[in-house]
């Protein structure tokens, strides 16, 4: 594994250059497992495939979800609670297309879950459900980028396109689209850039806080110092998260988002 950081907008991001993945890498060929175990604690995967290999691509996907990674996936909305007795009692809040009920019923005895209460919120799949049994499932965002499309005409890249489905087309020897991966890294990521403001001072809008789509007051507050929490008095916000312009906000729940600035109060 090759480590590397990539730094975008302020952002300094970590990059880890794995191996080439094998078949057979989820259940240990070629030191598979020691390869996809980089890719556990990521936040982000990134499926590079060369421009004459587009056969790769079913291979290195079916390894990543067999090691257990479920790439731009959300974790099935199902509710499983044990019970002492009673058989499986089952709660629909929408229709399945999917999956039927018997179906169910038969998966959870699998796993010895005959005495259980069930409540699914979503059209779910089977695989799906024995993901939300099983509970050990990473849920991640990812990224296919085709590279070398300098090497081939653009006929023959409509056809790779085709069957590989990229989010992205570049060539890193050309440097061909490679300023547009930043970006969508960066987006694929949900950072965001928040800028902080002093007492009377205009806003320093040459170095951001990088922060996460979601973040609030108090996950900027965190960021710069511990205390700032139990100090907090109020503070004023500028920017796309505030109804007006110095907006004064007393709750630290306040979602913030991207460009704003925030002049924070202590007592």
């Amino acid at each position: 594994v090759i480590p590397g950081t990539l730094e975008y907008k302020f952002a300094k991001i970590q990059i880890l250059d794995v191996p080439g993945v094998v078949e057979g890498a989820a259940t240990g060929r070629g030191r598979g497992k020691e390869v996809l175990a980089c890719a556990q604690s990521a936040d982000l995967v990134i499926i590079l495939l060369d421009v004459f290999s587009p056969q790769h691509f079913e291979v290195v996907k079916r390894e990543i979800y067999e090691t257990g990674l479920r790439l731009n996936q959300k974790s099935p909305h199902v509710r499983i609670g044990k019970k002492i007795r009673g058989g499986i009692d089952l709660g629909l809040t929408v229709k399945l297309t999917k999956i039927n009920e018997e179906t169910i019923k038969n998966i959870l005895k699998e796993f010895r879950l005959e005495n259980c209460s069930v409540v699914i919120r979503e059209d779910i799949t089977d695989d799906q459900l024995i993901d939300a049994i099983e509970g050990n499932k990473r849920y991640v965002p990812g990224l296919t980028v085709l590279n070398k499309i300098d090497m081939v005409d653009k006929e023959e890249l409509e056809r790779i396109k085709s069957i590989v489905n990229p989010d992205i087309c570049i060539s890193a020897e050309q440097k061909i689209n490679t300023e547009d991966l930043k970006s969508l890294i960066f987006k694929k990521l949900e950072f965001m850039r928040v800028y902080c403001k002093e007492i009377g001072k205009k806003a320093d809008m040459g170095v951001p806080l990088i922060m996460r789509k979601g973040n609030t007051l108090k996950d900027v507050c965190l960021k710069l110092h511990k205390d700032f929490i139990s100090n907090f008095r109020f503070a004023r916000i500028w920017g796309k998260s505030a109804k007006f312009q110095g907006m004064i906000l007393r709750k630290l729940d306040q979602v913030l988002q991207d460009n704003d600035i925030v002049e924070i109060h202590l007592k």
